[in-house]
């Protein structure tokens, strides 16, 4: 069985990947436009290129594949990649979150990033035997942030899709994520695993308790065949690593963003691809200062660069609010009484204002801060969270970069797994698998 992984598992470069990999990053710096040449914080184009083009070497380390379904931005793959597992195939739906897949992972063939909608794919289209699945399945109807709840969402059932593959390929064990909400529906999805030969445990874990810098609740099934029940304890196995993976101590927003170039929020409207210090860029010097949090997020050495650490519009009644505003305050804060638009309407937008706290975890990041930066004020800027501070606080490496609009950078952070969650969890993993293969090759 394993032998047949492998074979599967061989990697080659071609013509077509190569293309492709440049055309995201010409795509990308045909749009900036630095207005003012005397930038000292924007990286030089020609600079960036060459730091792309030597970040194409493939994961030699790796010992056992895996395959990620509704793979995102890819979050949960960066903790497996980690730990001794690398991407057979990886699907997603958004173009925008499988382009950023793709641009981290240069060593991958085209044929394996498989942008489709996961319904309309075919099982038996290319997905061979791997020891391990992983992904998640979006349920935003379960969960507890969507206050218009519909148990009919069909997002709520597009995890019957991971129950497919995982039938069809077989692999050993799986992990699915998902929100809290979905516990409400345990019985069903057991029931039906069960029917496929597989057996599950459930955690829900925070990514606080793993280093992140807020408190994110995710919920996490991780599956086994049921031949192993009886002669293996891997359920025992798996919990016992996640809960070594866990710290003590509790990282603020203040640890996770105090040392990024400090800029202003954007004054001009419309103007997306415009690049200056003052606004901060897509391609940034880091500050060189060393910090423990970074240290723990950032998995090679310092790149010397920071990645979509870029401000949104805001109009200047904003600015002026978010200028009022002390920590903590909310829009029912008397210092922005006067000026308040929503003052009026305190029952509906009673925290469509917040600024975050430096001495606390952020408040947790969600997939549509773009158009919720109102509560996700700079605790001591007159502007909203960037994208890379939303990256930073959920444990994504500096030199992680995403693609597409501002827009889509924001969601695309928002929806991953935090890669410190991730990092646990691929080492749990590994150590299953190991103790299943050890255990299978003394039978033999």
């Amino acid at each position: 069985m394993y032998q047949k992984y492998e074979q599967v598992h061989q990697r080659t470069s071609n013509v077509a990947t190569e293309n492709l990999l440049a055309g995201y990053i010409d795509e990308l710096l045909s749009k900036i436009k630095y207005l003012n040449k005397s930038n000292k914080l924007l990286m030089d184009l020609e600079a960036v290129k060459d730091f792309f083009n030597k970040k194409k070497a493939p994961i030699t380390n790796s010992k056992y594949g895996f395959y990620d379904l509704f793979c995102g931005a890819g979050g949960m793959s960066i903790g497996f990649e980690s730990n001794g597992f690398s991407v057979v195939k990886a699907v997603e739906k958004d173009l925008s979150a499988i382009k950023t897949y793709h641009f981290n992972r240069p060593h991958l063939s085209v044929r394996d990033i498989i942008n489709d909608d996961i319904t309309k794919h075919d099982d038996a289209n290319g997905f061979e035997y791997a020891p391990l699945i992983i992904g998640g399945p979006p349920c935003q109807g379960f969960s507890n942030a969507n206050k218009q709840k519909k148990e009919n969402d069909s997002r709520n059932i597009l995890y019957k899709y991971f129950v497919k593959k995982v039938n069809s390929v077989q692999p050993e064990i799986f992990i699915m994520e998902n929100v809290v909400g979905i516990a409400n529906h345990l019985d069903e999805i057991s029931s039906d695993f069960y029917e496929i030969g597989y057996s599950i445990d459930v955690m829900i874990l925070d990514s606080i308790e793993f280093g992140a810098a807020q408190t994110r609740k995710r919920l996490f099934i991780f599956g086994q065949k049921s031949i192993y029940l009886k002669s293996h304890k891997l359920f025992d196995i798996f919990r016992t690593s996640v809960e070594s993976s866990k710290v003590s101590k509790r990282f603020t927003l203040w640890d996770a963003i105090f040392d990024l170039p400090d800029i202003k929020a954007k004054t001009k409207r419309n103007a997306t691809y415009s690049e200056i210090d003052e606004w901060g860029g897509t391609f940034m010097k880091d500050s060189g200062k060393p910090t423990e949090y970074k240290n723990i997020i950032n998995f090679s050495p310092d790149s010397g660069m920071v990645f979509n650490h870029k401000s949104k519009y805001n109009n200047d009644r904003d600015i002026e609010i978010y200028s009022l505003l002390s920590e903590g305050d909310k829009s029912d804060s008397p210092k922005i009484e006067h000026i308040n638009p929503y003052k009026n309407r305190d029952n509906i937008f009673k925290d469509k204002f917040y600024k975050l706290p430096f001495n606390k975890p952020c408040k947790t990041i969600t997939a549509h801060m773009y158009y919720d930066c109102h509560m996700y004020i700079h605790p001591n800027s007159a502007r909203g969270l960037t994208p890379r501070e939303a990256a930073r606080v959920q444990g994504f490496s500096d030199d992680y970069l995403f693609l597409g609009t501002p827009n889509e950078w924001y969601r695309q952070i928002g929806n991953a797994v935090s890669p410190l969650v991730s990092r646990a969890l691929g080492l749990a993993s590994f150590m299953v698998l190991e103790n299943i293969f050890e255990n299978n090759n003394e039978k033999n």
